[in-house]
């Protein structure tokens, strides 16, 4: 069913009021920033929080070869990104400035600069939002980030035990 013109006027209001919002802390150059050095396409602040992100989800553990931020899950992302259509690419990074400035009114930063424990706290509130937007757009990320991490030389071996005909084992 197509969205009601009430619908469309209140999600236009919210996104006028979330530019504004954005604009005011000075994050209204997302679209324009220079790739991270060794990078095509993603920016400091983009990888930034994308290390963030994998340390979230895979932080230290016994069990785990690296942490998140170790296996270079930016590299990997802005190599699959390159291969996107500008449209796409323009969306994914949209996403990613919006989810790393999501923590900042009741955290005072965005999500790359949280301790660890407030990441993870964050994460798991992201995946148990009742916003299904909020969750599709996380789900889609940590797919991105948990593909990256998985395809590192250092972790892949451990994933081949169970999953064998993805991992060559």
């Amino acid at each position: 069913m197509p969205p009601s013109r009430r619908q469309l006027v209140a999600a236009a209001g919210a996104l006028a009021a979330a530019s504004a919002r954005a604009a005011a802390l000075g994050y209204h150059t997302w679209w324009d920033q220079a790739p991270a050095p060794g990078l095509a396409h993603v920016s400091a602040d983009e990888a930034a929080f994308f290390d963030a992100l994998a340390d979230a989800i895979f932080p230290p553990h016994p069990g785990l070869p690296l942490r998140g931020r170790e296996a270079g899950v930016s590299i990997v992302i802005d190599g699959v990104i390159s291969g996107m259509a500008p449209v796409q690419r323009n969306m994914l990074r949209l996403s990613v400035h919006a989810l790393d400035q999501y923590p900042r009114p009741g955290h005072g930063q965005p999500f790359r600069s949280l301790q660890l424990a407030d990441a993870v706290a964050i994460l798991g509130d992201w995946t148990r939002s009742d916003l299904a937007e909020l969750r599709g757009v996380v789900a889609s990320l940590y797919i991105f980030v948990a593909m990256a991490y998985s395809l590192n030389p250092q972790v892949a071996p451990r994933f081949a035990r169970s999953f064998p005909c993805g991992y060559g084992a």
